[in-house]
């Protein structure tokens, strides 16, 4: 019998890669988003994805929509300079869905709850020592889920993946960057060109979610799903360009003052700063905790990941 699944955060890249994954395993998906148009941009070439109109803030609304699910996967993202205000409550009331409902609840992490890396190779076991306000919040996230485990049974997952980059991933930086490499223009990095650094295709993000969702084998469990392999900003800027064919310009802002500077006038810049270590210092996460449970480790190269995503940006942004 088909399983049925909930998606909150459906119009965003983490949301639609999963729902995609989903669906081509043969699973019921069905969504709860607020604005129908905008989700609907979003499920062409999505056959069969069941569309339910509600608001993520409003524990009615996803109960209904949880009616005969097993799995509500956790998408929802607020902006940067919302994070200290919505992030935790957002999440708390799909917390509170899921244990009314009896669903597990998937979660995608990210490496903000590490801090600076204290490992060549960072696995799970790595201490959740982030010296960062949006780290601290992660972390806060993650222990809700754990707390909820521990206090009301809930069952979840939490799959933990570095910057993703692919098809409807629109956030004002990756986007931009394959519009610019289309149109000739410069592209523009935050961030050291020659650091080591990682990236994740979405749609290997989304089959991470799936299958750590579908299985029990992920159940109270956190997994490293690293990109596809270690590579540097300059190395992966200059396959955009090379592949977009207009020899775009490199550039990179990498001085602190420069970004904080930018936050006078960008609200995302300024929320940017903290994150600036990042893009300064080595984070590589090793999969073989994944890989070991699950056999596979969706790692899609970045040649072949480019050029789909460069193919998405000619067709979606016209």
């Amino acid at each position: 019998m088909k399983m049925k699944h909930l998606i909150i955060g459906f119009t965003g890249g983490i949301g639609r890669a999963t729902a995609k994954a989903l669906l081509e395993k043969n699973e019921h998906v069905v969504a709860l988003v607020r604005n129908i148009q905008k989700a609907e941009k979003y499920a062409q070439g999505l056959s069969g994805i069941e569309l339910i109109q509600g608001d993520a803030t409003s524990l009615a609304d996803i109960e209904k929509a949880l009616e005969n699910c097993s799995t509500l996967f956790y998408c929802a993202n607020v902006p940067y300079p919302k994070w200290q205000t919505e992030a935790r409550e957002l999440l708390s009331v799909s917390i509170t869905a899921a244990i009314n409902k009896k669903a597990k609840l998937v979660f995608p992490g990210n490496v903000y709850v590490y801090g600076k890396a204290q490992q060549t190779l960072v696995n799970e076991g790595h201490p959740h020592a982030a010296a960062t306000k949006k780290g601290k919040i992660r972390i806060e996230m993650e222990q809700m889920l754990v707390r909820a485990n521990k206090e009301h049974g809930l069952r979840y997952s939490i799959i933990r993946m570095p910057d993703f980059y692919g098809p409807f991933v629109i956030n004002g930086f990756y986007d931009k960057i394959f519009q610019n490499a289309l149109r000739g223009k410069k592209l523009q990095w935050f961030g050291g060109l020659t650091v080591p650094t990682e990236l994740i295709y979405i749609e290997d993000a989304g089959e991470a979610m799936a299958l750590a969702g579908l299985s029990f084998k992920g159940n109270e469990m956190q997994f490293n799903v690293p990109g596809y392999s270690e590579t540097t900003a300059k190395k992966f800027l200059k396959e955009i360009s090379r592949q977009a064919g207009k020899k775009s310009k490199i550039s990179s802002i990498n001085i602190e003052f420069l970004v904080a500077l930018a936050g006078l006038f960008n609200p995302m810049a300024k929320e940017f700063k903290e994150m600036m270590y990042l893009k300064s210092q080595r984070l590589i996460m090793t999969g073989e905790l994944f890989r070991t449970f699950f056999d596979t480790l969706p790692a899609t190269p970045y040649e072949e990941g480019i050029r789909k995503t460069l193919e998405w940006t000619k067709n979606y942004f016209k």
